[in-house]
Formats: C-alpha cells, sequence, structure tokens
C-alpha cells in the first residue's frame, strides 16, 4: 500500500511539473509584456545613428531605440521600453537567459541565425568596408594584403572580405574554403585579430597591432575622424533583422509591424530622420 501510494504521488508531482513546464513553454510573452508593461530590448549603445546612449541623460537616441520604441506602443498604450546595454559578443546571450525580449542591434540576416533565432524583415541596410589609418598608405583593399585586420568576434565580416579579395583576384579562388574558414587561423595574403569591442579594435590600430578595421559601414562611420578613414570600396550587403526568441508570439508581431512600416513609408521616414 504504501509503495502505491508513494507511485501515485510520484505521478501527481511528473504531471504538475509537466504541466507547469507546458504552461511555460506555451506563455504569451506578448502577454506577459502587456502584463508587465515592459518591453525589453538589447541594443547598443555606442553606434552613432543605429543607438545610442547619452552619457549626461542615461536616454538612448538613434533609429533601433526609435524602433523598440514604436514596437512598444503597439503592444499597448501603458507599455514602456527598458534599454539593456549589450555587445556584439554577449547580447546572443541576453535572449538565451531570457533577459531580454527581443534585439535589435546590428544584428545581420544570416541562415545560420536563423536556426537559432526568430529574426524580422530587414530594417535596415548597409554594406562591409574597412577603416584604416590615413597615414598607413593604404588606400584600397588590395593595399591590404601582408597586413593585419581586426575585426569583432563572431562577426560575418572576415568571411566577406575573404570574398571579397577573392573575387577581385587579390587571393587565389583555389585556396579559400568557405565551408572551412576560420577567421582565427586565416592567414593567405591577410590575417585577423580578434575583439570584443569595436573600442579595443581602434586602440590596436593606434598601436599599429593591426592596420585596420573591417565591419559593416554604417559602424565604421562612428570611429571615422580626422585620423582615419574608410575605404571607399563596399561589399556583402547587410541586412539587419530584430531578434526574438524562436517561436516566440512576438516574432511574428515584430515582422507584421515592420513589413507595414516598410510598405506605408515609415521605416523611411524614421531612417531620414536619423541619418541627418
Amino acid at each position: 500500500m504504501q509503495l502505491k501510494k508513494l507511485s501515485l504521488t510520484l505521478s501527481a508531482c511528473v504531471i504538475a511539473l509537466s504541466l507547469c513546464s507546458s504552461s511555460y513553454a506555451d506563455e504569451s510573452r506578448l502577454q506577459r509584456i502587456k502584463d508587465n508593461d515592459e518591453l525589453r530590448v538589447s541594443v547598443n549603445n555606442n553606434i552613432e545613428i543605429l543607438s545610442m546612449q547619452d552619457s549626461r541623460t542615461g536616454e538612448y537616441i538613434g533609429l533601433e531605440p526609435t524602433i523598440a520604441k514604436m514596437i512598444a506602443k503597439e503592444i499597448g498604450d501603458k507599455v514602456a521600453v527598458t534599454f539593456i546595454s549589450t555587445t556584439p559578443t554577449n547580447r546572443d546571450n541576453m535572449l538565451e537567459i531570457d533577459y531580454a525580449d527581443c534585439m535589435i542591434g546590428t544584428y545581420t540576416i544570416t541562415d545560420e541565425r536563423k536556426q537559432k533565432y526568430d529574426i524580422s524583415s530587414p530594417y535596415f541596410s548597409t554594406n562591409i568596408s574597412v577603416l584604416v589609418n590615413k597615414n598607413d598608405n593604404i588606400n584600397s583593399i588590395k593595399d591590404l594584403v601582408g597586413k593585419k585586420v581586426g575585426v569583432i568576434q563572431n562577426a560575418t565580416a572576415p568571411l566577406e572580405l575573404v570574398k571579397y579579395m577573392v573575387s577581385k583576384g587579390i587571393i587565389e579562388k583555389n585556396s579559400f574554403d568557405e565551408k572551412n574558414f576560420s577567421a582565427e587561423t586565416w592567414n593567405n595574403k591577410i590575417s585577423f585579430n580578434i575583439y570584443d569591442t569595436d573600442e579595443s579594435i581602434i586602440n590596436a590600430m593606434d598601436s599599429e597591432e593591426v592596420q585596420g578595421f573591417c565591419n559593416d559601414k554604417i559602424v565604421l562611420l562612428t570611429h571615422q575622424d580626422v585620423n582615419k578613414k574608410i575605404l571607399k570600396e563596399e561589399f556583402a550587403p547587410q541586412s539587419y533583422g530584430i531578434v526574438t526568441p524562436k517561436g516566440s508570439d512576438l516574432s511574428q508581431f515584430i515582422d507584421n509591424l515592420i513589413k507595414k512600416w516598410k510598405a506605408d513609408g515609415t521605416l523611411d521616414r524614421i531612417t531620414a530622420e536619423n541619418l541627418r
């Protein structure tokens, strides 16, 4: 009898846990946001035009915070945005630990990334280029031969740079295997140093540890100054999407908004306003 009671008790616990797990898995993220009057958004805080945080007021300004606020208003009039500053190297963690509801932060849409997250239709597109020191006499991608270039960890930029150099005949086609490409080990006509932040790469350029910074042009514009220039060559268009957890009901909601705002000209308008 005791064993039977124990068995029934354990079964009840398993069923209860299963129901809790199912309830959590099926929970509406949109409803949670409405209930809490809070949309948690992972963003950059140091990219001009796209997303900057005012050092005095703490306010986030730029295209991406603007889009975040517009999404929040569509969810509910009382919903406010809580911005969470992240970097390209830790932004994925914000979604994985459920610290953010979505990520709006220069996240390039790729098939590989779509396997891991839901990504909306594009809200902004740019090209990849290279930032160099003006006094290094580097005026084209060809001049990067024999040089070291700084890139952000897990970025698409180093692969795209090598692909571009192959397309221009700077690197022999038969020496390049895209499927097995690794920025850490690549050392054919050009090599890469990998960093966690833009600032680390800029410091490395100043000390001549690297001779260039390869990234999306919109990001490089933040670091262009009297001593640095962006090469005229641009390649590999990069489209940014808004990232949400796989299967979230927030995903389709956001995608529908982006499509609507693209069709009615809203995206073009707010992009133009932030590019001024």
